[in-house]
C-alpha cells in the first residue's frame, strides 16, 4: 500500500515539475525545476531496484544539466525567447508522448515485482573501499567547475 502511495506522489510531482520546466518564463527557475524533475525520475529508479542507476542519474545528468543551463544564462546574461507556439508544440507532443508510452506499457503493468534490498551504508562503504581515487578526482572536477562558476558569474563587462 505504501507503495502506491510513494509512486502516487512521485507521479504528481513529476507533471508538476515538467510543467514547471515547460511553462515558466525565467529560465533559472526552469533549470531548478529541472534539477527536481531529475530527482523525482531518479527516485522512480530506485524504487524500481535500480539504485545504481538512480544515484547515478542523480550525480551525473541532473547536476550537467542544471549546469549548462546556468552557465548559459549566465554567459548570455540573458536566457532565448521561446514562443508561445512552441510552447504549445512542446506540451502537445509531450502528452502525444506520455500517452503513447502509456498504452505501450499498459500490457506489462499486471504484475508487480518487489524492490531490492539496498543499503546506503554498504553503498557508501564500497565507494570509499573500492573507488576512493575516481571520488577524490571527481570532486577535485566539480570543485573547479564551481570556482569557474563563480568566476563567470562575478565577471564585470567592459
Amino acid at each position: 500500500m505504501i507503495d502506491i502511495i510513494v509512486f502516487t506522489v512521485l507521479a504528481v510531482l513529476a507533471i508538476v515539475f515538467s510543467s514547471l520546466v515547460v511553462f515558466h518564463r525565467s529560465l533559472v527557475y526552469g533549470a531548478v525545476a529541472l534539477g527536481f524533475l531529475g530527482m523525482v525520475n531518479s527516485s522512480f529508479f530506485i524504487i524500481l531496484g535500480f539504485p545504481f542507476v538512480g544515484l547515478f542519474h542523480l550525480m551525473v545528468y541532473i547536476g550537467a544539466t542544471v549546469v549548462f543551463i546556468l552557465f548559459t544564462v549566465t554567459m548570455l546574461r540573458s536566457g532565448p525567447i521561446i514562443g508561445i507556439s512552441a510552447k504549445k508544440a512542446a506540451v502537445i507532443v509531450s502528452l502525444l508522448a506520455a500517452v503513447s508510452i502509456a498504452f505501450a506499457f499498459t500490457p506489462y503493468s499486471e504484475g508487480f515485482t518487489s524492490t531490492a534490498y539496498f543499503s546506503l551504508q554498504s553503498f557508501s562503504q564500497l565507494f570509499v573501499e573500492k573507488y576512493w581515487f575516481p571520488i577524490i578526482v571527481t570532486a577535485l572536477a566539480l570543485a573547479t567547475t564551481l570556482i569557474e562558476g563563480i568566476t563567470l558569474a562575478r565577471m564585470e563587462v567592459e
